[in-house]
């Protein structure tokens, strides 16, 4: 996939979370989507051409080298180790909505990236077998259709979060 779909997939995914919870303030939400965001591209630094690894050129170059590209940084065993080390010192309730909003976003990517043709190894390194769970063809038309529908959810999840119209619930505003 490529970033604009990783985006909006990470966009769709903070959205869905968000509209399920109640009385939610601007700040905890702007955190925790912009968490997402961000975790929904680190999952490419792994390879120096994508979106976040023109942007952290060195960092890429040297992560590839060390690991390639859907390896290590495409597995979710190294994430949850990572989460589990990351969220246990930490207290701070702003510091623990980004975190979770950072591997929120890392999950959609894999997810997403899960969908291609090429899939994931999922239990890196303890088995390089990929798995497909789709067809999507990287910058395809059927990926860029694909962009576009979840874009569209994130409008209307957007409205609902807004309180501009509701999907969530039956009742009138």
């Amino acid at each position: 996939m490529n970033y604009k779909t990783h985006i909006n997939g990470g966009i769709l995914a903070s959205f869905y979370i968000t509209s399920q919870m109640s009385n939610i303030e601007l700040l905890p939400v702007t955190i925790f989507v912009g968490g997402s965001i961000l975790g929904s591209l680190l999952p490419d630094i792994d390879h120096k051409s994508s979106y976040i690894g023109k942007k952290a050129k060195p960092v890429s170059r040297v992560i590839n080298k060390l690991a390639g590209h859907r390896k290590l940084f495409h597995s979710p065993l190294l994430y949850l180790i990572l989460y589990l080390v990351v969220t246990y010192p930490i207290k701070d309730t702003l510091q623990l909505i980004f975190i979770n909003g950072l591997f929120l976003g890392i999950a959609s990517h894999l997810i997403l990236d899960s969908c291609t043709i090429g899939g994931l190894p999922w239990f890196y390194p303890l088995s390089k077998k990929k798995i497909s769970l789709g067809k999507i063809k990287t910058n395809s038309q059927l990926e860029f259709t694909f962009c576009g529908i979840i874009i569209f959810i994130n409008i209307v999840i957007l409205l609902d979060l807004l309180r501009i119209t509701s999907i969530f619930t039956f009742t009138q505003h």
